[in-house]
């Protein structure tokens, strides 16, 4: 019995330390012109899609395969923003088991070093103007964050 509570103990520990962890978390507004070419841009009227860049850690706990990750923006209302239709969902965390609703998901063949991933969310709404919080999770644990600010 003592045994097979350490080996969960030992499990759990291998799981969190296997996640990947993101750094340099940057998240840009664009207009997507008519001739489907990108215009950066910060007023919140303007903003057709936003694109999240993050550079993965290194990690060599972690297997050598595809990496899921899934974005969450929370808009300035602190509400989380999805649209089921065009791929947003709701992730279980690992830690607690509770249910966290995410964005857009992104994945990369992961090799145990730093590798840049971009995720793209154009979800045909209007964006309020604020400060915008953005996580990353992995695995079900949160990976990294950031935030931005539409005028």
């Amino acid at each position: 019995k003592e045994l097979s509570k350490e080996r969960d103990f030992l499990s759990e520990k291998v799981d969190i330390a296997s996640v990947v962890r993101v750094d340099d978390v940057i998240t840009t507004g664009y207009k997507v012109k008519g001739n489907g070419k990108l215009a950066k841009r910060r007023y919140a009227k303007y903003v057709d899609m936003i694109s999240t860049c993050f550079t993965t850690e290194s990690n060599l706990v972690t297997d050598e395969e595809e990496e899921e990750f899934y974005l969450r923006i929370i808009d300035p209302l602190g509400e989380t923003m999805a649209i089921e239709d065009i791929g947003s969902g709701v992730l279980v965390g690992a830690k607690d088991g509770q249910s966290v609703r995410y964005t857009a998901t992104g994945a990369i063949d992961y090799d145990n070093n730093e590798k840049q991933l971009c995720i793209d969310w154009q979800p045909n709404m209007r964006f309020a103007e604020g400060k915008y919080t953005v996580e990353i999770y992995n695995k079900g644990f949160k990976a990294g964050e950031g935030s931005f600010q539409l005028k």
